[in-house]
């Protein structure tokens, strides 16, 4: 039976199988214990690292060229992948196998981001799987425009590195068995604009790659366009340790830094980096959602522990 119980700020959840935390803070899923296996999946947000778990990016994904983006006419300035990620949802609802948080906008964001919006974050614990639901509603008689991401960062198994993992992509969902060969990508440059001449091509032998020493040298985000995959894994050593369930998301987006980083993302994303040099309207930028007056938007992915 699914037990839960409300910690300060912090919702658990959590079964026989395993335990999770939703930080009000971001609305950030802070923890996945797999009780069976006796450990953390979920990176431990280690300052001297990388400060986060599993952030939601809204309403921005990645960065705006120079940090500005124009709307109407009218340019603002906005942090790379927005601002939800940094402030206190309101808790809404933590039942038995789910809770939920809203954040709606304020003052402050409307002076950079001048829309009204309402973005509803929910968890949903099922046996082995976590589905992570979005939410965005338009109170307003004009269209919304907003990007919205997830990055959850896997970290690996105790005494293991990222150069035990293999990717897998596409083994179920809308696309199981597709793109079996290559899966077609852009890229970001150094200062994180996509740019041209870093699109590619990742080869594959049966829908799967291993991370071998410079994976992420000169492709620092592998950001696959064009709904190609509805489920990507990392196994260790050979062993399914996770899978994302991305169903007809438009971008996914696999991220680390060899270097200093024992873990690896794997971001299902609806919205993109600007291209290098992008000044247009934000209604034209490449990834933008748009939602009618009054309208609800929602989506959802999902995380298996195998």
């Amino acid at each position: 039976m699914v037990r839960q119980r409300k910690d300060g700020i912090v919702f658990t959840l959590e079964n026989e199988e395993l335990l999770i935390t939703v930080d009000r803070h971001g609305a950030e899923l802070t923890r996945i214990y797999d009780k069976k296996a006796g450990r953390e999946l979920l990176w431990g947000a280690d300052p001297a690292v990388w400060n986060r778990h599993a952030p939601v990016l809204f309403p921005f994904v990645g960065k705006s060229f120079e940090g500005k983006y124009t709307h109407e006419g009218k340019e603002h300035g906005i942090t790379p992948h927005g601002f939800a990620r940094d402030m206190e949802f309101e808790p809404l609802l933590c039942d038995m196998d789910e809770c939920w948080f809203r954040l709606k906008d304020t003052p402050d964001t409307y002076g950079v981001y001048p829309f009204h919006f309402e973005l509803e974050i929910g968890h949903r614990l099922t046996g082995r799987t976590i589905e992570v639901m979005w939410r965005v509603k338009n109170p307003d008689s004009g269209e919304l425009l907003f990007m919205i991401g997830g990055h959850p960062a896997f970290q690996v198994p105790e005494g293991k590195t990222i150069y035990d993992y293999t990717l897998v992509f596409n083994k179920e969902g809308k696309e199981a068995g597709n793109h079996q060969e290559e899966l077609h990508y852009l890229a970001p440059n150094d200062q994180g604009y996509q740019v041209e001449e870093k699109t590619g091509s990742l080869k594959l032998k049966d829908g799967q790659v291993p991370v071998t020493k410079g994976f992420f040298d000169q492709i620092l985000t592998y950001m696959f366009d064009g709904a190609q995959i509805s489920s990507v894994g990392l196994l260790v050593d050979e062993t399914p340790y996770v899978t994302i369930d991305c169903g007809d998301f438009p971008y996914l987006g696999v991220w680390t830094i060899e270097a200093t980083h024992p873990f690896v993302c794997l971001e299902p994303w609806y919205g993109l980096c600007a291209p290098d040099g992008y000044k247009g309207e934000l209604k034209d930028r490449p990834g933008i959602q748009k939602l009618e007056a009054w309208g609800t938007w929602e989506k959802s992915y999902s995380i298996r522990i195998e």
